[in-house]
């Protein structure tokens, strides 16, 4: 039965998770004047079409994307508030994986700690892709799996499976982690062998049902996916393999330097509990630093077995266990109510450093005698559409190009139209030839990343290889500035534009 104590310190915690993400949503909603380069309009992409697959990433996340911007508009602040959301729910389902395992003012310590970790707010906290869609996913296996291993209830054991099956329906590699939350929880709590393959096999069969539709989808087009990821991270050498293994290990100390710094001065001189804690308390799983050891160990061997080169990201469902591991290495029979409002103290400084901190970034940025070129995309896509409408007076329906100008045009213009990986039509599976030849078209050529290039010509002779010498050619040009050079320049796209092929409003 909770205390009143118990109670308080559950509520903190939910309250500090609400503040965390509204907090960082501001941060992100108010300085912050561009999306990712590509990550986040490529979930758009992929997910408008509801598809089982596309060319690099299993398609859930997709999905979660298309169905909330089917309720926000397309813009970026609701983009980085799906990303808060996402992260909130984890680190609760995180809360209530730890709940079986500690008292919650305990919880608290594991969840705030974890937040602190950068990869959470200053880093990646902005990005939805498909490294922290997972997240709420594994921090839900982890408490279901739990819950299933202590009660013994299959119910618990097939709610294992979905949230496995979802996590692994956002990236391959959740495997790992979910295999470090399970191992060290089925050897740490010992059920019953019958217990055990009973529900490990109905969690499996509900994963694999889950999963099903989308290894039929990948079998039929050649796993796309696997290919993507060897092409993506493919190690040269081992000198390579040997460094990049080595960055990401520094990388996560770097990533929870702030967690620990926090967690070694809230333990600082930490009195004893006013009361000794009971012996049943002291019988709860130690799980955190076994998992979070186990999904680093596992992860890292998984790219040496692949030989492919690790990249820090990749640290980001590893790291959810950061808290959990760190509140682990407190006595049991300190004050921890002391330490949670410590360490809850600390984050809310640490939110109130960075709001301040922001502020002054957006401060100068209004300062910039001209925009930046990272902060064009949604000038870029009304623009282009605007052309198209006063030209043909129809909207645009597919768009192809320089990557990934195609998907900012499909998530900032109204008319959202399909968009091709380039132009190339094998890794655009969810483009029907058929329809796109008869479609109204444009193909963008040049970038929004790099100051002043030129649009490269080989672009518009492969929009021309695939449809056909365009009906008209438009120069877009914005004045913009390079921050690192202090400069200004001209930032050029070039539009093609092919008519439509039947009069708008004509019979058909």
């Amino acid at each position: 039965m909770h205390t009143a104590s118990d109670l308080r310190y559950k509520r903190w915690t939910l309250a500090y998770l609400l503040l965390f993400g509204l907090a960082w949503w501001a941060i992100f909603a108010f300085t912050r004047h561009a999306l990712d380069h590509a990550d986040m309009v490529e979930n758009y992409v992929w997910g408008m079409e509801w598809q089982w697959g596309n060319n690099k990433h299993p398609p859930l996340f997709g999905w979660i994307t298309a169905a909330w911007f089917s309720l926000l508009p397309t813009r970026d602040w609701a983009y980085y508030l799906l990303e808060e959301a996402n992260l909130v729910l984890a680190l609760w389902w995180l809360a209530l994986a730890m709940r079986r395992c500690m008292a919650w003012d305990r919880v608290l310590i594991g969840v705030v700690l974890t937040s602190l970790v950068t990869l959470y707010g200053a880093d990646s906290g902005y990005k939805y892709n498909a490294n922290t869609a997972q997240l709420p996913f594994i921090a839900g296996f982890a408490w279901s799996l739990l819950h299933a291993l202590q009660g013994r209830r299959l119910r618990w054991f097939a709610l294992a499976g979905a949230f496995a099956g979802a996590a692994l329906l956002c990236k391959y590699s959740a495997l790992l982690v979910l295999a470090a939350v399970a191992l060290p929880a089925v050897l740490a709590l010992r059920p019953p062998w019958r217990t055990l393959v009973s529900g490990g096999a109905l969690a499996a069969a509900v994963a694999g049902a889950l999963l099903l539709p989308h290894v039929l989808w990948s079998i039929r087009h050649g796993w796309p996916s696997l290919h993507y990821m060897h092409s993506a991270h493919q190690a040269s050498s081992a000198a390579d393999i040997a460094l990049a293994h080595l960055t990401v290990l520094v990388s996560a100390l770097l990533y929870c330097a702030l967690a620990l710094l926090v967690w070694a001065l809230a333990r600082f001189e930490l009195p004893r509990a006013a009361s000794a804690p009971l012996p049943a308390a002291s019988a709860a799983p130690r799980l955190g630093g076994r998992i979070l050891l186990a999904a680093l160990v596992l992860t890292l061997g998984g790219a040496l077995l692949e030989r492919v080169t690790p990249v820090p990201p990749w640290l980001i469902p590893v790291l959810l266990f950061t808290g959990w591991a760190l509140v682990e290495r407190v006595p049991e029979d300190r004050d921890s109510g002391l330490m949670a409002r410590r360490v809850l103290i600390a984050a809310l400084a640490w939110l109130v450093t960075m709001g301040i901190a922001a502020g002054v970034m957006e401060a100068r940025y209004r300062r910039l005698p001209a925009p930046p070129v990272y902060v064009l995309p949604q000038t870029m896509a009304e623009q282009v559409q605007r052309l198209y409408r006063q030209a043909y007076g129809a909207p645009i329906e597919y768009a192809a190009g320089s990557f990934p100008l195609p998907y900012f045009l499909a998530f900032y213009g109204s008319d959202h139209p399909h968009a091709l990986y380039e132009f190339d039509l094998g890794q655009s599976t969810w483009i029907d030839p058929v329809a796109l030849r008869a479609g109204n078209k444009v193909a963008l050529c040049g970038s929004l990343r790099y100051f002043g290039q030129p649009p490269a010509p080989e672009c518009a002779t492969r929009a021309t290889a695939l449809f056909g010498p365009p009906d008209q050619t438009r120069t877009l040009q914005w004045r913009v500035h390079d921050p690192d050079r202090r400069r200004q320049g001209l930032q050029t796209v070039e539009v093609l534009m092919w008519k439509p092929r039947q009069p708008v409003g004509a019979a058909e």
